[in-house]
Order: C-alpha cells, then sequence, then structure tokens
C-alpha cells in the first residue's frame, strides 16, 4: 500500500439533535484514540453566512490525520473504532466520509 498521507473526514447527521453534545464529547473522541490517528479534530458547524454552496445541515463532524493509506486501513479495523460503530451507530441517520490525499 502507498505511503500516502491523508485525512479522514466524517460527518454525521443524528437522529435527535438534541444529542449533539453527547455525541461530540462522549462518542467521538473514540475515534481519536485509535492506534493509526495522528491528529484528531471534532465539532459542529461554525455559524457562518448561510450560502447555497455551505452546508449546515450535519451535527458533528470530525477529521483524522493519517501518515499513510495503510494507518487509514488500519483504523477501520481498530477495536476502538469497532466499539464507537457498535455503541453509537443508532445514534446517527446518515454518514458522509471525505477521504482527501495529501
Amino acid at each position: 500500500m502507498k505511503k500516502q498521507p491523508m485525512i479522514h473526514q466524517v460527518y454525521f447527521w443524528l437522529h435527535d439533535e438534541n444529542d449533539t453534545q453527547e455525541f461530540l464529547t462522549a462518542a467521538v473522541p473514540m475515534l481519536g484514540k485509535c492506534k493509526t490517528v495522528g491528529r484528531f479534530i471534532a465539532g459542529t458547524p461554525a455559524d457562518t453566512e448561510k450560502r447555497e454552496v455551505v452546508d449546515h445541515s450535519w451535527q458533528v463532524s470530525c477529521t483524522l490525520f493519517f501518515d499513510s493509506l495503510e494507518d487509514q486501513l488500519a483504523y477501520q479495523k481498530d477495536p476502538l473504532h469497532l466499539e464507537f460503530i457498535d455503541k453509537y451507530s443508532s445514534m446517527w441517520k446518515t454518514v458522509k466520509v471525505y477521504d482527501i490525499a495529501i
């Protein structure tokens, strides 16, 4: 597998917007603790100007940095990642992932 640094961006649309704070503080931080994650950032939509090209519809996002595609693949199988999915997947209705080669 190629030694390609990458960014893994994940956007969550929750069933209940009232769960946003719990999901942001209890759920997604688990992902940042996975062994191959180099850097982790989580947040909510910024209160920026409403424009046609800006999507404010999601509730929580996280950005994970990996040193290689291999590290990102290992993350997919990391026990903490799998526990996160098992424990919290019932809270979201939609997830979108954007992987960026850097």
